[in-house]
């Protein structure tokens, strides 16, 4: 089985902004652990979210001045976006679910408005071995630069690369053998980098140690031996925009609210 990924897929791949990192683990904030989060400094140039009718709260905030999220682009909070997805579990349990396939040795798919990808644990030899055909390149995730050290021996420049949101990943000599043959390819050089995407996030948070990445296309997903995928509920593929709905049903003297329309799958 050969796996091939799309030659854009990294490409697209834009890293958080720090004040949206700040609100992903702000436990006080309406966006607290919510998969969506993202603004119009950092969010993908083709995002495609679901269709997300805001709350007063975020139809308030996309009308305030000089606000980071435009209303033709925000994409709601924990109180009225949609909610994480793993298989048939949705919301906080997916994330648990997703974790526990991980750190069983399971091969997971993780998508959002910013990568489509397929992750596992990147000391699992069971786990790396599912993924032997793939002609994708691997990177490996870490949560922090500490465990980028344990990995590597970073330099300044290293390190400068690694936390630099306009690259995906930077390339580090590994120390050996810390990781599996498999990740390292027959050489000492792997692709390292820190987590830049919503989930990405999310899942260095719950675990301890580093993930192998491998992006995939949008087509024949099925090719990928994922035990199941990390996604937004309703997440679409195709394009979106933002709409008003129609007059009927406004409520007189308030703006109407804003609906993110699916394009058909």
């Amino acid at each position: 089985m050969v796996i091939s990924a799309s030659p854009g897929a990294r490409r697209s791949e834009r890293g958080l902004c720090t004040a949206c990192v700040r609100e992903l683990f702000d436990r006080a904030g309406r966006r607290y652990l919510y998969p969506l989060v993202c603004c119009d400094d950092c969010r993908p140039p083709a995002a495609g979210p679901p269709s997300v009718v805001l709350c007063e709260d975020c139809g308030r905030e996309s009308r305030e001045p000089g606000v980071r999220r435009s209303a033709s682009v925000a994409t709601g909070c924990a109180a009225c976006g949609p909610v994480l997805r793993w298989e048939a579990v949705t919301g906080a349990g997916a994330l648990t679910a997703a974790v526990a396939a991980i750190r069983a040795g399971g091969v997971a798919g993780v998508r959002d408005l910013f990568a489509d990808q397929v992750v596992c644990d990147a000391r699992s030899e069971q786990a790396l071995a599912r993924m032997d055909g793939a002609s994708a390149p691997v990177r490996v995730l870490v949560g922090n630069v500490s465990m980028a050290r344990e990995l590597a021996n970073l330099t300044a420049p290293d390190i400068r690369a690694l936390v630099e949101r306009a690259e995906p990943a930077t390339l580090v000599r590994l120390r050996e053998p810390v990781l599996p043959r498999a990740v390292r390819r027959a050489t000492p050089d792997a692709e390292l980098f820190l987590p830049r995407t919503p989930l990405q996030y999310l899942l260095a948070a719950r675990l301890d140690g580093p993930l192998a990445v491998w992006d995939r296309s949008g087509e024949r997903t099925d090719e990928w031996p994922c035990d199941g995928t990390l996604t937004v509920d309703g997440l679409a593929r195709p394009g979106w925009r933002a709409q008003p709905e129609g007059a009927a049903g406004r409520t007189p003297g308030r703006s109407a609210p804003l609906r993110f329309d699916l394009a058909p799958r």
